[in-house]
């Protein structure tokens, strides 16, 4: 146990200082300290396994009768040859062997401890400590549209009582700070008592019905520190629950200064931003862009339609502003490549390869990252460091992995996309910015893509935007026709989705043999085909790219989370679509993904 092994050191020195006493004791010499005195139980046995010498405290010790002559091993178990610390008669006993020379023969010298109380005072101790939780109702606003306004106390009361019969099961202890937010205190042993249920008042939660149509979902934040300082178990409490709503709400963020752990998440992100958030947000970006001297865009690695439709329009947004721009991207980069046909020649001077970008590099760049908000997966993470100012425009719902220097975070997971997003911002910021119809389709193409063509993660936001879009001369057939494949890689993706199985009687599962540098997107569509299945809840596809890496497609019907199964594998999304990028073979990646679906079905839940 790593907990003890300054007391292991200790107890190997206490050896070496019984086998010095007990060869002085061979030799008769006397000394003023005796084996008696030391702390320990000594046993020596003989290489033939018979007792040849053992001290009061190691019979008291182990409880047992064993005298010199007999045989160790009819009276202990063969195993503690091998230090460690093993339970023995309802206690717990901490056993050295260390192999000496005793007579001029081989023999075992066993040293043993009793460590039962110290343990005990140790667990009780980290049992006790405090942790701090807030939790919040996410959608109040939401829910009381739907309730009559003489309804509402009925349905606030119901949350309130579930809330506290929970935590009074716990035997913690509520204080509501007012506006359906609360504070809890547990301790450590009581934490664990409610991880080991997966925070089922979640659910109990979204079981409430008084007259709402609209299901409540809850939030909570838990800070936990190794000392329990209170000051900072409420700022780790207080980024826990930002980051819970941050990522779609309806779950329970666990943060400690070492990790982050995340519980729920099963129920769709329901739209919440609005146009005044989105219009402050619109004059921030307007006004970082006028005081920098150039901007840099940068999406993901291996570009989708969304990342650079983004980063497109904002090119354009940008130069409308007097600003140089630049976009940074994968030195191969299929979607790129198709969207420029949309383009005017001249374009593509404006594009810089991965690894390049820091050449145009001078002061005031200010860099602006779309589609994503983990440093590792941007094509030039070494950027970071190096600019003035950073803005992220992201729809995933944010994971533990973050851009911490960012200036400017518009960061929603209710939007359908980074392109729905952006349509909206560049709506607010206003004259001069004029987007042409190449930008309007490279955005309505981007939003056709994340929400297969407007079947997922919609909103009435989302079907304005495009509304939008299309009266800036969007065209629809260009979109479908930049969505069109080869014959070769319709024959690939039927080959993928021909070699699909079930696992755990509702997951698909497929894998592409033949290497792409549009792995990600055939990947994408294969998940969408096998979701068709009949009976299948969630789907998975893998196919391998051209790096040495794995894409992962995952796709599900909202009854299963594929977004905590990707975010486990370095990547993120939202319940119904997600994906990642994970090195190794097909192979490599395919265990991980089993792995990681073993652990949610041992769970014994329909969704992680």
């Amino acid at each position: 146990m790593p907990d003890y092994w300054l007391l292991y050191l200790i107890i190997i020195f206490l050896a070496y200082v019984v086998f010095l006493l007990l060869r002085e004791k061979e030799k008769g010499a006397k000394h003023q300290i005796s084996l008696h005195d030391l702390p320990l139980g000594v046993c020596l046995v003989s290489r033939e396994g018979k007792i040849l010498w053992l001290d009061q405290l190691f019979i008291t010790l182990t409880g047992t009768k064993a005298e010199s002559g007999d045989q160790f091993g009819a009276s202990f178990p063969e195993y503690w040859a091998k230090p460690g610390l093993y339970p023995w008669r309802e206690r717990l006993l901490n056993v050295v062997a260390q192999e000496i020379r005793w007579q001029k023969e081989e023999a075992m010298l066993y040293l043993c401890q009793d460590l039962t109380e110290d343990i005990r005072a140790l667990a009780g101790e980290k049992a006790d400590r405090p942790v701090l939780l807030l939790a919040q109702l996410d959608n109040r606003a939401e829910v009381f549209k739907t309730v009559e306004e003489e309804q509402r106390p009925y349905v606030i009361g119901a949350l309130e009582r579930t809330l506290a019969e929970w935590v009074e099961n716990l035997h913690g202890f509520l204080y509501p700070l007012g506006e359906s937010r609360y504070l809890l205190l547990l301790t450590q042993g009581q934490l664990q008592r409610a991880e080991r249920e997966q925070f089922s008042i979640l659910d109990k939660i979204r079981a409430i019905k008084e007259g709402n149509t609209i299901p409540l979902t809850l939030s909570m934040g838990i800070g936990l520190a190794g000392q329990g300082q209170l000051g900072e178990l409420g700022r780790l409490a207080q980024a826990a629950l930002e980051l819970a709503q941050e990522r779609g709400g309806d779950q329970v963020v666990l943060k400690s200064p070492e990790q982050v752990r995340f519980f729920g998440g099963k129920s769709l992100s329901q739209e919440k931003r609005t146009k005044v958030k989105t219009r402050l947000m619109a004059e921030t970006l307007k006004e970082m862009i006028l005081r920098s001297s150039q901007v840099m865009l940068m999406g993901h690695t291996m570009a989708d339609f969304d990342s650079m439709g983004a980063c497109l329009a904002l090119f354009k947004a940008v130069r409308d502003l007097g600003r140089q721009g630049w976009i940074v991207k994968d030195v191969r980069n299929p979607a790129a490549e198709r969207l420029l046909e949309l383009f005017p020649c001249g374009t593509e001077k404006a594009l810089l390869p991965a690894g390049e970008g820091w050449r145009k590099l001078q002061d005031k760049t200010m860099l602006i990252v779309v589609d994503t908000h983990k440093p590792s997966l941007l094509p030039e993470a070494g950027l970071l460091e190096r600019m003035e100012s950073i803005a992220v425009i992201d729809h995933h719902r944010r994971g533990e992995e973050f851009i911490e220097r960012a200036d400017l975070v518009y960061l929603e997971s209710y939007a359908s996309s980074s392109c729905e997003l952006v349509a909206e911002l560049l709506q607010y910021i206003g004259e001069p910015v004029k987007l042409g119809a190449e930008e309007a389709s490279a955005l309505l193409a981007g939003m056709t893509m994340d929400t297969k063509n407007f079947l997922f993660q919609t909103g009435a936001r989302t079907f304005a935007a495009a509304s939008y879009l299309r009266k800036l001369g969007a065209d629809p057939a260009a979109v479908r026709k930049l969505q069109k494949d080869d014959l070769r890689s319709v024959v690939q993706r039927a080959e993928v989705i021909s070699k699909a199985r079930i696992v755990y009687g509702e997951i698909a599962l497929s894998a592409g043999t033949e290497r792409s540098e549009e792995a990600q997107l055939l990947a994408a569509k294969a998940a969408d085909a096998m979701l068709n299945i009949n009976g299948v809840n969630g789907s998975f596809v893998l196919w391998p790219t051209g790096e040495g890496v794995v894409a992962i497609s995952a796709r599900s019907n909202g009854k299963f989370n594929v977004q905590v199964i990707m975010e486990g594998l370095g990547g993120g999304g939202h319940l119904t679509v997600a994906a990642a990028q994970v090195p190794g073979t097909v192979e490599e990646v395919e265990e991980q993904l089993l792995n990681a679906l073993e652990e949610v079905f041992e769970k014994g839940e329909d969704t992680p």
